[in-house]
């Protein structure tokens, strides 16, 4: 049902990163694909590259898009290094909705094994119940050619069976998650968010948290992490008594790789269990708070009628003849036994 459809891409200014997209034909919309966007250059995988006589040569950097093609294929890359040069090589696939289960092995021109990886936990990845991919990072100890392979653990393949392999030094970068995505506080009070640093390719230095374009009234305490202190506890604070909607927040971390400055924005998130052990942080779409007066009490839903003329001057007059009961008291007395049949039926 793709014939004459329109692909969504994303805008010319995305930031790389993981993109959903869809394709549009007249009101219908298709399900959301994972696209995957880098800056790096890229090629295809060229077969038959099954092993280390057949490597295809890569330049690095380099992100190679493959598929293992047939149950029990291996895609094999040669790169060259000098001796001391640390290389990563990290799968994208079941990110990315791909069923391949990876296996990363890095070898010599000796043949000999340097460095094998099955599967790599990316807690940034949502509600990814299986961390299928694999990462390496690994020193060379002397310069020459170097080989990447690449297969399926569970021996499968085919044209669904696709990846992205990016060969490349490492490029130290992080990324941050704030728990609970919403904040509920009272007048003139604080509430705490967990901050969580998600360090990449060997990512070491200091991230210091701020509020970014910190809307009127909200302020947050100075908080750092590292690879070595992952997490924190931000302390938000505000100085107005209520709100009447909710207030967009944006927390942003701030540090240094070498000479670069990276600033990224936490994405919000909740915390949450899969089958009483593993415990995921699942995006949410924005980070809100509310403030809120506690002693506030909300004007009763039930509003006496107005009285008329006639009450009104009998409530002023209670002795006046004119104002005289309209019930005796033998009709009143009925009336309160039928409200009290009501009250205990």
């Amino acid at each position: 049902n793709l014939q004459q459809a329109k692909l969504t891409t994303p805008p010319a200014n995305a930031q790389e990163g993981v993109h959903l997209v869809t394709a549009k034909k007249g009101k219908f919309v298709s399900n959301p694909m994972p696209f995957a966007l880098d800056t790096l250059p890229e090629c295809l995988d060229q077969e038959s590259n099954n092993d280390v006589a057949h490597a295809q040569k890569v330049k690095l950097p380099i992100i190679v898009n493959g598929r293992t093609d047939k149950p029990d294929d291996w895609d094999v890359y040669q790169v060259e290094a000098k001796a001391g040069d640390t290389i990563v090589a990290e799968v994208q696939a079941r990110r990315l909705d791909s069923p391949l289960d990876s296996m990363l092995k890095i070898t010599d021109a000796d043949g000999k094994l340097l460095a094998v990886n099955d599967d790599h936990q990316d807690v940034g990845s949502g509600l990814n119940t299986h961390h299928a991919d694999s990462y390496i990072m690994v020193k060379l100890p002397a310069d020459g050619p170097y080989f990447v392979h690449l297969g399926d653990t569970s021996r499968g393949g085919g044209k669904e069976y696709a990846y992205r392999l990016r060969i490349s030094a490492p490029r130290p970068d992080f990324a941050l998650r704030v728990v609970p995505a919403s904040a509920s506080m009272t007048s003139r009070k604080s509430a705490s968010l967990n901050i969580y640093a998600i360090c990449k390719d060997g990512f070491e230095g200091d991230i210091k948290l701020s509020l970014k374009d910190a809307p009127q009234g909200f302020t947050a305490s100075t908080v750092s992490l590292s690879s070595a202190k992952p997490k924190a506890r931000l302390s938000v604070r505000t100085s107005l008594r209520t709100t009447k909607e909710p207030v967009s927040l944006a927390i942003e971390g701030r540090a240094k790789a070498g000479e670069e400055d990276i600033a990224r924005v936490a994405v919000p998130a909740e915390d949450r269990m899969q089958a009483f052990l593993w415990r995921h942080l699942v995006p949410a779409q924005d980070l809100q708070a509310q403030v809120y007066n506690p002693s506030y009490q909300p004007p009763p839903t039930r509003v006496a009628a107005p009285l008329t003329d006639a009450e009104k001057t009998k409530a002023a007059n209670p002795r006046n003849p004119a104002t005289k009961a309209k019930f005796s008291k033998r009709q009143v007395a009925g009336r309160l036994r039928q409200l009290k049949g009501l009250f205990e039926e």
